[in-house]
């Protein structure tokens, strides 16, 4: 009797026990709930944060005027003519100047943004004319031009352009057998080229230039006065000048 009432206290207990303990661990299941997915924000900079956007890296141009200071060079093909007619009027007529190197030197300023730029430029340049494979006369050109470009893709590295010049031209041909003259007119032309910044301050530029004299006859040589006839029977023209060329300017 004793043995069959301890059997059944223990049991109750352990029943007891095993009741309790899983009623605790269903508690516990359903006040548990997954956490939510984790999601990747972007971070956005903003003065509160002390975060700075990332800036391209291509330097801009700001919306004040810069003035730039160059130097140019690379070669010049002249479109020349030469007529000399001797006593049995025979007309000679040598070739035009070999293309030869030029260099020169620009001055101006960008506009507001970098789209636009007025520079005047100062170049000097020669050729030697042949008759028969000897060389006949020498050509020596001085260039004054005010150019006006429009640029292309400021905001970028790589700066296309093109453009227009107005200018005066001083160019003198001497020689041996004829005498020397002088040629001195107005000149009109336009330039287009590509410009790479490099930084802030420089850029290096390729680029083509024609010229064209405004000059309208041919006129006999005389002197740089023009008081006496040197050979009327020669007479010369400057008609255009083409050249192709490589600057480097700093921007202040």
């Amino acid at each position: 009797m004793n043995k069959t009432l301890l059997a059944s206290v223990l049991l109750s207990a352990l029943f007891s026990s095993t009741t309790f303990a899983a009623e605790e661990l269903s508690t516990e299941n359903s006040a548990y709930t997954p956490s939510e997915p984790l999601v990747l924000e972007p971070v956005v900079a903003t003065p509160e944060n002390g975060l700075s956007p990332i800036e391209d890296e291509v330097p801009k141009f700001d919306d004040t005027m810069h003035y730039f200071v160059g130097l140019t060079g690379g070669m010049a093909d002249m479109s020349f003519s030469l007529v000399h007619t001797d006593k049995d009027k025979n007309a000679i007529s040598p070739s035009s100047p070999d293309a030869s190197g030029f260099a020169g030197a620009d001055i101006g300023f960008y506009t507001a943004g970098g789209n636009g730029r007025i520079y005047y430029s100062y170049q000097k340049m020669s050729g030697e004319s042949e008759f028969e494979n000897k060389k006949i006369a020498d050509t020596d050109v001085t260039l004054h031009l005010l150019s006006a470009d429009y640029i292309f893709l400021a905001d970028k590295a790589i700066n296309p352009f093109v453009g227009a010049h107005v200018g005066y031209m001083i160019a003198e041909t001497t020689s041996q057998q004829y005498g020397s003259y002088k040629q001195s007119n107005p000149v009109l032309g336009v330039q287009a080229g590509v410009a790479w910044r490099i930084s802030d301050h420089f850029t290096t530029e390729i680029g083509a230039r024609h010229t064209a004299s405004q000059r309208k006859d041919q006129t006999d040589w005389a002197g740089a006065k023009k008081e006496d006839i040197v050979n009327p029977n020669t007479q010369s023209d400057l008609k255009s000048i083409t050249t192709f060329y490589i600057s480097a300017n700093y921007r202040f």
